[in-house]
């Protein structure tokens, strides 16, 4: 498929999106727009490309940005395999960088007790979000500590000293989202 096919159907599928958000029928995204139901029929089905012009009155219409209704599928998403896990212990431990994309990581932990992990801290304006899945997680922030039990998460500065352990009998096990909003860490 050549470029231009390729954003054709991409702004396709994308207006029709969109107008679906709005609850919409054609017929009400030409009154809105003042572009005809045949003209946004033939940009919904791929079969002809609009004016710049156009795509402006649909956008305005629906209350998008132009760029959204252009986004390529490659832009909203890419598949990122497990297999590309990297593992770390801390005796017993282990943390699992699941995937990252530069500015967001996300890593899958086991905690046992006796084995707890410190981080110095991320990069200035770093947050975590973290999510409990089994068990009872300590997180140590700034002088703070937090109880974390089995479905609950915690949301962290994560570019101050931080620390987590399990005071428990079972084995924490918790997902941590790490959300660079500046340099990303170099350790990773």
């Amino acid at each position: 498929m050549d470029v231009v096919e390729e954003v054709g159907r991409t702004l396709a599928a994308n207006l029709r999106a969109a107008r679906a958000r709005q609850g919409w029928r054609l017929d009400d995204l030409a009154a809105a727009s003042g572009v005809s139901r045949g003209m946004i029929h033939q940009i919904e089905t791929a079969r002809t490309h609009p004016s710049v012009a156009t795509l402006a009155k649909l956008c305005a219409a629906l209350d998008v940005p132009i760029s959204e209704l252009v986004e390529m599928p490659a832009e909203l998403g890419s598949p990122a395999p497990y297999a590309d896990a990297t593992v770390t212990r801390h005796g017993h431990s282990t943390a699992a960088l699941l995937m990252s994309d530069g500015r967001h990581e996300l890593w899958e932990h086991t905690l046992y007790a006796g084995h707890p992990i410190h981080d110095s801290g991320h990069p200035p304006g770093t947050r975590e979000l973290i999510h409990v899945t089994q068990g009872i997680l300590q997180v140590d922030v700034g002088g703070a500590t937090f109880t974390v039990p089995a479905r609950d998460g915690l949301t962290l500065r994560g570019d101050r000293p931080h620390g987590y352990r399990n005071d428990g009998d079972v084995p924490a096990v918790y997902t941590v989202v790490v959300v660079y909003t500046g340099a990303r860490d170099p350790r990773f």
